[in-house]
């Protein structure tokens, strides 16, 4: 049980932040988070030892948050007022990055986030975020390096293009991590 708490307090703000920019939503990240671990738990015998465990996790993150995402679209679809309702209810207060002034970019980057697709958005933020090389990204989405290479440069640029599209002026990032994230979408193709 000790090793499980080790991987959890070594991976657990990794995740959450992954899924909270792939999802877009706090508490829907949470509860990833915790469905993440959940299945790791269960599961950890089953991981083979084919790739390095970090790799494995994030494919385990990356299944979690498509299922959680087709989960609220479904429920969306069948009873709006009631998800509405839900949503209202359950809303969590301003994370402090936003009482900050730093807003506008954190929304911007969210916003041209989720006007990618849900393979393109976990392209750029396992590159982004986490900093995976094409090989891991490639092993977590069951694609080829070069299939990745191809799918982050159309990825980049159609969230630039996103950015752009907006029209506002980026100031200032609202963490290191927004920063990180910005500067690797923006990078120049061929890295």
């Amino acid at each position: 049980m000790r090793g499980f708490r080790v991987l959890y307090e070594k991976y657990s703000h990794r995740i959450y932040v992954f899924a909270r920019r792939f999802l877009g939503d706090q508490q829907y990240a949470e509860d990833v988070t915790q469905e993440v671990f959940l299945q790791v738990f269960r599961k950890l015998d089953s991981f083979r030892g084919d790739s390095k465990f970090s790799t494995w996790l994030f494919r385990v993150t990356v299944n979690s948050c498509k299922n959680k995402r087709r989960s609220v679209e479904r429920e969306r679809r069948l009873d709006p007022e009631t998800f509405i309702e839900r949503t209202r209810a359950g809303e969590p207060a301003a994370p402090p990055e936003r009482e900050l002034g730093h807003r506008e970019l954190r929304d911007e980057i969210e916003q041209a986030l989720s006007s990618l697709t849900e393979e393109q958005r976990a392209i750029v933020l396992l590159k982004g975020a986490r900093g995976l090389s094409y090989e891991e990204i490639g092993e977590v989405l069951g694609q080829s390096e070069n299939q990745v290479r191809g799918k982050l440069y159309r990825a980049r640029k159609l969230f630039r293009d996103a950015l752009a599209s907006r029209q506002k002026a980026v100031l200032a990032p609202a963490s290191e991590e927004d920063a990180a994230l910005a500067a690797e979408v923006l990078a120049e193709p061929g890295d």
